[in-house]
């Protein structure tokens, strides 16, 4: 199972382009994220083009060499009202187009006729370099807080858990080969200035550099009662008490305020940006996700998943969540957080979430 998974993870790139492009072994993967079910396409193929028109989107120009087996080049070219899609293939192609929704998009798998792949002479192919491998995904973690900055303090100190956690899930991940990058690999902060060391923190996650990012936190509650996996995507705090956490963790009291008002500006134009809201939806999933596999593993209770004004997810440009792995000022919950053995089991729950995650991204969205 876990060969399936690396096959699809090492031949997928999570890049928000549209359409998003996969190349994989026997077939190429057209993605296009999609405003609303209304939107409505046709497809044509003739003279070795296939050509796609997508009524009621809107996009960047695109002309973007592929060089797949299938597939020449992908050219987005928008127009009043639509968008046109002309994609160059390379001998005889067929085309499957599947609709998904949750979010919407529509997949396109252009694989070569069955006789076209089939050779008529079984004649030795000519010399041909080999194709570079595809590029391993790369996840990003964050373990909160660090250095001058504990974050909370209760039956256990969360920038120690949230490192330990991390380098776990680091050796796990790496075990499967995907490459993972630490925001912090020791008891350190990136600056002695909250903002800038949030600031710092959220400018690893480049889209050109990483594919999911993924900050680590134990929560905390004034009442001591709570106990849980809260998992948060970027957006806008709906409630009281999560925007108090939301305060809290982009660095408490005044500064919290303000850093939260700086992020909930940016999180306002998501309502406008297409591009953002795919990645906003994407994120939901991937915090789903991870909360359900954490809370399956470890037997401690799935609170939801919550938008949040997080100054370190704000310019996320990948699927980016924070996770709150447990309440460490609780009696019970707050001692297992203490014990290395349960440390394991939270990396190995967020473990089988990114490999949830990432297969399904690869295969079925």
């Amino acid at each position: 199972m876990r060969v399936f998974l690396l096959v699809g993870v090492w031949l997928w790139s999570l890049a928000l382009a549209f359409p998003r492009i996969g190349v994989h072994e026997g077939f190429t993967r057209l993605v296009f994220d999609l405003p609303s079910k209304e939107v409505q396409h046709t497809l044509s193929q003739e003279n070795g083009l296939l050509v796609l028109i997508l009524k009621g989107v809107k996009a960047a120009p695109l002309d973007q060499v592929v060089n797949s087996s299938e597939v020449a080049s992908v050219q987005t070219l928008p127009e009043e009202g639509q968008v046109r899609v002309v994609v160059r293939l390379k001998g005889a192609v067929e085309a499957t187009v599947r609709r998904y929704s949750d979010p919407e998009r529509l997949v396109v798998d252009l694989s070569l006729k069955k006789e076209a792949s089939t050779p008529a002479k079984a004649l030795p192919d000519p010399p041909r370099s080999r194709p570079p491998k595809p590029p391993k995904p790369v996840v990003l973690l964050d373990p909160g807080h660090g250095g001058m900055d504990p974050g909370m303090v209760g039956y256990v100190v969360e920038k120690e858990v949230v490192l330990d956690v991390a380098l776990r899930l680091k050796r796990l991940l790496e075990k499967e080969g995907i490459e993972v990058r630490l925001t912090r690999d020791r008891d350190m902060h990136l600056s002695p200035d909250k903002r800038e060391d949030l600031s710092r923190r959220a400018a690893l996650a480049d889209s050109s550099q990483v594919n999911l990012f993924i900050s680590i936190h134990v929560n905390a509650t004034p009442t001591r009662t709570a106990q849980g996996v809260e998992v948060f995507y970027f957006g806008q705090a709906q409630d009281a008490r999560v925007l108090a956490q939301v305060i809290r963790e982009n660095g408490g009291g005044e500064l919290g305020q303000r850093l939260t008002q700086e992020a909930r500006t940016v999180a306002e134009r998501i309502l406008f940006d297409i591009v953002a809201q795919a990645n906003q939806r994407y994120s939901q999933r991937l915090a789903e996700t991870l909360g359900r596999k954490l809370s399956q593993t470890t037997g401690s209770p799935f609170r939801g998943t919550f938008p949040g004004d997080f100054f370190v997810l704000r310019y996320a440009k990948v699927p980016a969540v924070l996770v709150e792995i447990g309440f460490g000022d609780h009696p019970v919950e707050g001692r297992r957080l203490a014990d290395p053995a349960y440390r394991e089991k939270v990396a190995q729950g967020l473990f089988s979430g990114i490999l949830t995650f990432l297969a399904n991204g690869a295969y079925a969205r």
